[in-house]
């Protein structure tokens, strides 16, 4: 089955009367006036490719693909040089250039330099959640400046300014509902306090399971507060997909949800920021435990569910489940469309070369044919969506107050498991059924997200990662199920060569001893080499 994901084939950035990238960095200024707005919309008009596309959550335990990879079985070492971290601080001293011409021209105001000021918070906040104390800069600096040599600089002093930041530059931002529909994809008011929202929770549970320096309390509660003026803004949604309501989530994830109100800030591909082709082949596989996260439609694990309809059948672990599981895993033998060959559907049945587990993936595949141009596949990557919000806010407060009430579940959890199609969860079910209501939580945002990027990064700030990530990888239970004895049309098994397996039967896509995580080493990701060359005083991060 041919699947389409975003591969990028080409980039071009329109930036009008003014070429920002075809003189060095540090001479931007040569020949630049920077007294109008539109000279800085041009200007930030360069980042909006760097939003980025993660679509996968390979690097953790709930996804595989193309064999094993050096993040999950601890073979990797220091690499000399990192696009990331190279990219993070070129667009960092774009954002800073911007900023200093503004406050050297009496733009500081300026909505395009309020942008400007949220990529920043974007890239540093990414930084942090990589390497924990990073370089810090707020002006762009000259090649020959001392204080390229600095040491790295707390994460709690940046993150501090980061909040402050997304606080000052909110009232500068429009609403999403005052966007004209050639700026739709802009950043809006509701991004500064969604991405506030998300460096809040992440810096507050990473403070609380990892003892760093700060107040986890304080953290917790900016993302409560930055998740509430989301929500109260009125400006966002849940998409709710007409023409077929009950799979709304699936169709999120297509064209038809480019645009809709759950969007708060998107990986876009438009005119205006870029032009890029868009299509793919996607080559991940979802894993047992992710399949076994699914409840029930009693709202119960597999594990306590009477209605779990066990592995006999390629299909019987899929009744009566949380109907995002047939959102995001094919079912064996349902019909989906080919979208190379456009004959319309065919049965659609998982294959050992490339679904390694069995569990074949559903999410991002479009069902919309390509136009006369050959155009396919042409939908955003939803980098901040409201149902993150909602979920931000359920688990800042749990982790905060150790509990949540249900008016607190109402307005936040249930919203995302009711478009599911899924019953509410409340306290009272939680203690009858001798749950715990942190795993509930973070089973919802795991479950709602699978393949957006989170996973690793919330293994790493719930310091879970040391006893997750090195589980051995299943797939479906193969030995003595239909899998085991399927045949094609012409009555040739349809899995001729049984993979590899467990005394269970259960198929291993990776085994334990393949797989690892040091707890000493690998919840912060190790500095480039050659930076450590160039600049003694970073110094590496811990056992790298």
């Amino acid at each position: 089955m041919k699947k389409f994901i975003f591969i990028f084939l080409a980039v071009l950035i329109v930036f009008g009367c003014q070429e920002l990238d075809l003189v060095p960095e540090n001479q931007l200024s040569d020949g630049s006036l920077w007294n109008r707005s539109e000279d800085f919309e041009i200007g930030v008009n360069l980042l909006y490719p760097s939003i980025g596309v993660h679509q996968n959550d390979w690097d953790s335990d709930i996804a595989f693909a193309d064999g094993p990879n050096s993040t999950s079985n601890g073979s990797r070492v220091a690499p000399a040089t990192s696009n990331f971290y190279n990219n993070s601080y070129r667009d960092i001293r774009r954002c800073n250039f911007l900023i200093d011409r503004a406050i050297a021209n009496g733009f500081e105001d300026d909505r395009f330099v309020a942008e400007a000021r949220w990529f920043r918070a974007l890239f540093y906040s990414r930084l942090i959640a990589a390497y924990g104390d990073v370089l810090f800069y707020t002006v762009t600096l000259d090649p020959t400046s001392g204080a390229l040599f600095n040491a790295r600089t707390s994460r709690a002093i940046i993150v501090d300014f980061l909040i402050q930041e997304l606080k000052e530059i909110a009232p500068l931002l429009p609403l999403q509902s005052e966007l004209p529909g050639a700026e739709l994809g802009r950043i809006t008011r509701g991004a500064a306090d969604a991405l506030r929202a998300r460096i809040a929770l992440f810096e507050g549970t990473w403070i609380k399971y990892h003892g760093s320096p700060g107040d986890a309390n304080e953290r917790l509660d900016e993302a409560i507060s930055a998740s509430l003026a989301v929500i109260n803004s009125g400006e966002y949604e849940l998409f709710n997909y007409g023409p077929n309501r009950d799979q709304s989530y699936r169709f999120l994830f297509m064209e038809v949800g480019n645009d809709s109100r759950e969007q708060i800030v998107a990986r876009r591909y438009d005119e205006l920021r870029s032009i890029e082709q868009v299509a793919g082949d996607s080559r991940y596989t979802i894993t047992r435990k992710m399949a076994d996260m699914y409840l029930c439609t009693d709202g119960l694990p597999i594990d306590q569910s009477p209605l779990f309809g066990g592995r006999a059948l390629m299909t019987s672990e899929f009744q009566d489940r949380d109907p995002r599981m047939g959102m995001t895993i094919i079912i064996p033998g349902s019909f989906t469309i080919d979208r190379l060959d456009q004959d319309g559907t065919g049965q659609d049945f998982p294959q050992i070369v490339w679904d390694e587990s069995l569990y074949d993936n559903y999410k991002y595949i479009t069902e919309f044919y390509a136009d006369a141009t050959g155009q396919i596949a042409v939908y955003f990557y939803h980098m901040l969506r409201y149902a993150e919000i909602l979920l931000i806010y359920a688990e800042a407060i749990y982790e905060r107050n150790g509990m949540i009430t249900d008016v607190e579940l109402d307005r936040s959890i249930n919203i995302t498991r009711a478009r599911a199609g899924m019953p509410s969860l409340t306290n009272a079910h939680v203690s009858s059924n001798g749950l715990d209501m942190i795993t509930e939580i973070r089973r919802e945002r795991t479950i709602e997200f699978v393949h957006e990027g989170f996973r690793r990064d919330d293994l790493r700030r719930w310091r879970i990662a040391e006893v997750e990530m090195p589980m051995a990888l299943m797939g479906v239970q193969f030995a003595g199920t239909e899998f085991e004895t399927a045949t094609l049309p012409d009555g040739s098994l349809r899995y001729p060569d049984p993979p590899a397996m467990d005394i269970d039967g259960n198929i291993i896509v990776e085994p334990a001893s393949q797989r690892s995580f040091n707890p000493a080493r690998d919840y912060l990701e190790p500095l480039p080499a050659e930076e450590l060359v160039i600049n003694p005083n970073l110094r590496q991060n811990p056992n790298w």
